[in-house]
């Protein structure tokens, strides 16, 4: 049932052009769920075709990407106001957001560049800038050379995974079930590893 919502949303973006390219990236910056391969695959098959050049696409990428993040970031700084209110009553919230202005005060251009590198903390990462108040020129020069940076290497990678993808088409089948085993087995592992952390806390 999920691989047919992802096939439909692939397939609904992917009849958008360009403009569907630009809207994955977006969504998935803001932190909604998204595979964020759909919009390289997208981007990558425009290219190939020769419907748009390389430039244009890194460029629409980008930008898809940055606007992204900086949604995510207004919508953690205005998430800021609503925090402080609550502090006072609750200590452990107050913890957790001293030590996120911390680490942000002390690596916080490192951290906003290092993060468009990490698919699963990308997403997350604008919104936790904004809530631990960096400053947003700074947030939005160091994402923007993040991702730039990101998208040029994706794309790279994405065009050889196509290459080899339409070469080798009789494989199809067992590259599905090679990177299915590899995805549950991480999930299965991580679960594994947070029910034996509870089950020692326990004991």
């Amino acid at each position: 049932m999920i691989d047919h919502f992802v096939s439909g949303i692939f397939h609904f973006l992917k009849s958008l052009s360009i403009y569907g390219a630009f809207l994955s990236m977006f969504v998935e910056n803001v932190g909604i769920p998204l595979p964020t391969e759909i919009g390289y695959l997208i981007g990558q098959d425009l290219i190939n075709r020769g419907l748009f050049s390389y430039g244009i696409i890194l460029f629409v990428l980008t930008l898809g990407h940055v606007l992204g993040a900086v949604v995510s970031f207004g919508i953690g700084r205005l998430g800021d106001n609503y925090l402080n209110t609550k502090l006072k009553s609750n200590q452990k919230i107050a913890r957790v957001h001293e030590k996120l202005e911390r680490w942000y005060k002390k690596n916080g251009n490192l951290t906003v560049f290092l993060t468009r590198f990490i698919g699963y903390v990308r997403p997350w990462s604008s919104f936790v800038a904004g809530l631990a108040e960096v400053k947003f020129w700074p947030f939005l020069l160091w994402t923007t050379v993040g991702s730039l940076l990101f998208n040029i290497i994706t794309l790279y990678f994405t065009s050889i995974f196509l290459a080899v993808w339409r070469r080798y088409a009789v494989y199809h089948f067992l590259i599905a079930i090679v990177v299915f085993l590899l995805v549950f087995g991480v999930i299965f592992y991580e679960i594994w590893k947070y029910l034996s952390r509870r089950r020692n806390k326990s004991d």
